[in-house]
């Protein structure tokens, strides 16, 4: 019962650590300290970069998809650090990537790699935020940013999937969505034996169905604060790029 409670609560911890992280309103923030203004009272009335971007320059809108990319990085890779290197006890308390790779998992408190819900809680913080009224961003930065510093074969195929879509289309949506699905499709390929210690970044980040679950529900996510995206690129009335040729 202790450890199932163990499991349970750090699961929460996790998550609520993550949602409090994605929800500083980096968009917010930098409109208001620079500008005075809201980003979500102008344009599509979110606080992500690309909204920023269309209201303020590429320079701010990419500071605020730097700090909404850090906001996810941070406390993912921290809580990583603390639970799989710190010892409670006479071990740390959540297994390594390698002890899950060669299951010898039994010895620990907790045996999944839980700290991945850091980057689902930040996801969920981003899109809804309790510091910012709950209207956030439409999750691509942060979908992005699990999948690059989670993974640099994931972070890869991603990316590219993402400017090719763009190259092609023109749709910055449209280019996250593709990218967004490509990427958990990536997450769920390091669970094949072998391929996921590759596809990571050593003996850090365990990879698996925990990764694949979170990219799949982040992308999911992302796909529903799209969906407004989605019913403007049917009718072609979506608005296109156009620095890319």
């Amino acid at each position: 019962m202790d450890i199932i409670l163990y499991n349970i609560g750090l699961a929460i911890f996790c998550l609520i650590i993550g949602y409090l992280f994605g929800s500083i309103p980096s968009g917010v923030i930098i409109g208001k300290l620079f500008f005075k203004q809201d980003p979500r009272d102008f344009g599509s009335h979110n606080s992500g970069g690309t909204n920023a971007s269309r209201l303020w320059g590429f320079k701010y809108g990419f500071l605020v998809y730097l700090f909404d990319f850090i906001k996810v990085a941070i406390p993912l890779w921290a809580l990583w650090a603390v639970l799989t290197i710190v010892p409670f006890g006479t071990r740390p308390l959540v297994a390594s990537a390698n002890d899950i790779l060669l299951n010898q998992t039994s010895d620990f408190i907790i045996q999944w790699p839980v700290y991945w819900l850091v980057s689902l809680g930040a996801v969920i913080g981003h899109c809804y935020p309790v510091f910012a009224q709950f209207k956030g961003g439409k999750a691509a930065s942060v979908t992005f940013s699990t999948a690059i510093f989670g993974s640099w074969f994931v972070g890869l195929v991603s990316v590219l999937g993402f400017f090719t879509t763009l190259k092609i289309k023109k749709y910055i949506s449209l280019a996250s969505i593709v990218g967004s699905i490509i990427a958990a499709i990536g997450a769920w390929l390091t669970c094949i034996p072998g391929f996921g210690l590759i596809a990571m970044y050593g003996n850090t980040l365990a990879s698996g169905w925990v990764f694949g679950v979170v990219m799949t529900l982040s992308s999911t996510l992302l796909i529903f604060r799209h969906r407004t995206n989605i019913g403007r690129i049917v009718k072609k009335t979506e608005r296109k790029i156009t620095w890319m040729k």
